[in-house]
């Protein structure tokens, strides 16, 4: 009984001492240029930073279509609407 109260005695004082620690205050959020960021999906290959940051619209497509679905003439796209599948250019399947 008595480990039982000086357990509960030493708990009582270790939650109700107060903390020592130092506010915190959120990081302000950084702004990076956008020269800095590439074209994030294939459907910013036709844009003037895709082309600048790959050289050109091809091989940006190259590079960002690699993995991906190029068989399908359309495709969703990242806001939710089916767009034209801009890694299907130039594919053929009529045989």
């Amino acid at each position: 009984m008595t480990r039982f109260l000086t357990a509960l005695v030493a708990l009582s004082l270790l939650l109700s001492a107060p903390s020592h620690a130092a506010k915190t205050h959120p990081r302000r959020p950084t702004r990076i240029a956008a020269d800095t960021i590439g074209p994030g999906s294939p459907f910013d290959c036709d844009t003037a930073r895709g082309s600048s940051w790959f050289g050109s619209t091809a091989r940006c497509l190259e590079e960002l279509c690699r993995g991906r679905n190029v068989t399908n003439a359309s495709v969703v796209g990242d806001d939710g609407r089916l767009r034209s599948n801009p890694c299907a250019r130039g594919f053929d399947d009529r045989r």
